[in-house]
């Protein structure tokens, strides 16, 4: 089983330094627009949680009747609700005239039981990556000639963008799934480059397995991420390896939403690679 954070899934946890009790009416948002590509906005409403998740109430808790407009700079668009069962949520809000660009700055209104919900983002720079080299992977101090781990080497000279979040998956797998690390920063690294290792690992009963296994091809996304959305997933232990299973969080939660919503609104710039792993 893979590392999956379900960020509707909580109690309680602390927005923007203010303790917030989450309701069944507690607003969260997954937003993001990328270069050249429509903008795309996932709502929910939080639920308790007690130990026990009740599949249909899981399904209740996707927002679908909410007013969402974005805003450009020159052109606004009010989004349509569109439907997609290869994931949940299975309902989203989604542009069909505003694409992303890296020089506007994008204004999102959510307006939903007379309560409005304000954000906004940029378009960092496209991440750069100069070589995808494979080192040995270890199991216990032990080589195994079977699998390798990746080797990055990212251009680190746009200060643009110096936040990340790394996605990868088998030629085999229909989706993309979380790298280790899933989101990191060079803020505060002053190279020219900046080399990062790699893994992809699945999760049985709590146990790693490696699964970057030689003669296998692989596709990986680097991409690069505003500061909020960061700060969001670090905030809800994004930046760990761990595996993560109902849990809630009750520590500060990072939130670029006003009026108390829980989430992120994000540009993204992707860069993709794909490749063999060698013997």
């Amino acid at each position: 089983m893979r590392k999956i954070i379900i960020i509707v899934l909580l109690l309680v946890s602390c927005v923007r330094n203010q303790e917030v009790v989450l309701s069944s009416d507690q607003l969260t948002v997954e937003g993001v627009i990328s270069e050249n590509n429509f903008a795309e906005i996932y709502l929910t409403n939080s639920l308790a949680f007690s130990g026990v998740i009740d599949s249909l109430e899981v399904a209740k808790s996707i927002e679908a009747k909410a007013k969402v407009e974005l805003f450009d700079g020159e052109t606004s668009e009010i989004l349509t609700l569109k439907k997609d069962n290869s994931r949940f949520p299975f309902l989203s809000y989604k542009s069909n005239t505003i694409q992303g660009d890296p020089n506007r700055v994008y204004s999102l209104i959510i307006t939903i039981r007379n309560m409005q919900f304000t954000s906004k983002t940029t378009i960092p720079s496209k991440p750069e990556i100069l070589e995808v080299n494979f080192v040995e992977s270890l199991e216990d101090g032990v080589i195994n000639p079977n699998f390798k781990d990746i080797e990055l080497v990212i251009d680190n000279k746009t200060i643009e963008s110096r936040y990340f979040k790394v996605l990868i998956k088998n030629e085999e797998e229909d989706k993309f799934n979380l790298a280790g690390p899933f989101i990191f920063n060079t803020e505060n690294i002053s190279t020219k480059t900046f080399p990062l290792i790699v893994t992809y690992v699945d999760f049985e009963n709590h146990v790693k397995i490696n699964q970057l296994e030689v003669n296998k091809v692989f596709e990986l996304k680097l991409i690069a991420i505003t500061k909020e959305q960061f700060e969001f997933w670090k905030s809800v232990k994004g930046d760990k390896s761990t595996f993560i299973e109902n849990s809630s969080f009750t520590n500060e939660v990072k939130t670029n939403i006003s009026n108390g919503a829980f989430g992120y609104w994000s540009g993204e710039n992707v860069t993709s690679v794909k490749f063999k792993i060698p013997k």
